[in-house]
């Protein structure tokens, strides 16, 4: 596998360029149209995720040091003696499944949904909403994800190899391109689509509490969080009362969770 700071460089090179990407064509081809001020509106969601960098930088460095001491102590899945290509499946797989479970324990536990509702109170969700997370979020994410990492005996090329896939896949589900109906229902066969992902952020939450998908759409047929339905284009996004202006500042999303 390529070492660690190429598969770091293409991440980083992913992360920008589909972040780009898909920005300038949801401007092109909105699904809701008629969003003015789409500039302030990323600024914002970007603010946020610079400052979550202060988190994540450190606590990829901690991930990488952890990792491999604990490979001296637990060898994880590699007991198991798997080819290295099914190996890796393996480990994306149980990444993406880990996701998968602490992307519904944020809506089930009301500790965790504290700070992952600033996530949801985006009423104009697009490609920005991807990085717009409450830092506390952020950094439970990364401590609680270490030991599951270590547990399984993941590798940090592994790992980097799982964001370079799982980086654009949010980015694509989280924003407001307009796509054909058939070929989001084709997507979704494989992926969380545009469509699925609008339902997780209705403002309803026997919808939001739904589509918990990260990279694959398939945890969610498997565990039975999937839902689908037709008329999205008329459904409200976000939290219902936290659309004004005053609750979409950014001091007011990162004191929300301590009000």
């Amino acid at each position: 596998m390529a070492s660690q700071d190429l598969l770091q460089q293409i991440s980083f090179g992913i992360t920008v360029l589909a972040g780009l990407l898909l920005w300038l064509l949801e401007g092109f081809f909105p699904f809701f149209a008629g969003r003015a001020r789409r500039g302030t509106h990323t600024l914002k969601n970007l603010s946020m995720a610079a400052l979550n960098m202060l988190i994540l930088i450190p606590g990829s460095v901690l991930t990488a040091f952890a990792l491999s001491v604990s490979a001296r102590f637990w060898p994880g899945i590699h007991l198991l003696g798997l080819p290295f290509a099914l190996q890796t499946l393996v480990f994306i797989l149980l990444i993406d499944l880990w996701m998968y479970i602490w992307h519904r324990l944020n809506h089930q536990m009301n500790f965790l949904w504290r700070f992952h509702a600033v996530h949801h109170s985006d009423p104009d969700m697009d490609v920005s909403t991807a990085w717009r997370f409450h830092f506390v979020e952020i950094f439970l994410s990364e401590m609680i994800r270490l030991p599951v990492l270590m547990l399984i005996g993941a590798e940090i090329q592994a790992l980097l190899l799982y964001t370079i896939l799982m980086t654009p896949v949010i980015a694509f589900h989280h924003s407001n391109l307009r796509l054909t109906e058939q070929l989001d229902a084709l997507l979704r066969k494989i992926i969380p689509s545009p469509n699925m992902h609008r339902i997780h952020h209705s403002i309803f939450r026997e919808e939001h509490d739904s589509n918990y998908g990260s990279l694959f759409s398939f945890w969610d047929r498997i565990f039975g969080s999937f839902k689908i339905k037709s008329g999205i284009s008329a459904m409200k996004i976000g939290l219902d009362g936290e659309r004004e202006p005053e609750a979409q500042a950014l001091p007011a999303l990162l004191k929300r969770p301590f009000r």
